[in-house]
């Protein structure tokens, strides 16, 4: 299924088992340097909160985007996916930002066609961000 939109979103696709994820494979799913950044910023500790917020409440929000979609409701699957974006993009998940900027801009140009299958997409993309989160926080423990 292609993924439709602007431009500039509209070069990726999701196969019917959101399995791969074209060209998003060839492009960083994580960056370590910016929780380096985050490091430096605000120390080991406003990283582990920032990490457990995000552990915590991204289940959350794919939830509130699971059920957006079954009512129709546009705004809140828009909602969802860019405050997901925000805090994927805040600790590096990449992959995992793109993906929910996707579903952003097709919510915002009124359309939830493939958010089911970007969905999909995180819900693979998720468990990968997990061990690679858990693998950060070990590299941090004193």
């Amino acid at each position: 299924m292609v993924l439709t939109g602007d431009d500039e979103h509209d070069c990726d696709m999701i196969d019917s088992n959101s399995n791969a994820i074209g060209a998003e494979h060839d492009l960083p799913a994580t960056d370590d340097a910016s929780l380096d950044r985050l490091r430096r910023f605000g120390g080991g500790k406003l990283l582990g909160q920032m990490m457990d917020i995000f552990l915590e409440s991204t289940p959350q929000r794919l939830a509130v985007a699971r059920a957006g979609i079954a009512a129709g409701d546009i705004p809140s699957v828009e909602r969802a996916f860019h405050s997901l974006k925000s805090s994927a993009a805040q600790l590096g998940a990449f992959r995992m930002q793109r993906l929910c900027e996707r579903g952003e801009h097709q919510a915002h140009a009124g359309s939830l066609t493939n958010a089911p299958a970007i969905l999909d997409a995180l819900d693979a993309e998720l468990p990968r961000v997990i061990e690679w989160l858990e693998k950060a926080r070990i590299m941090e423990a004193p």
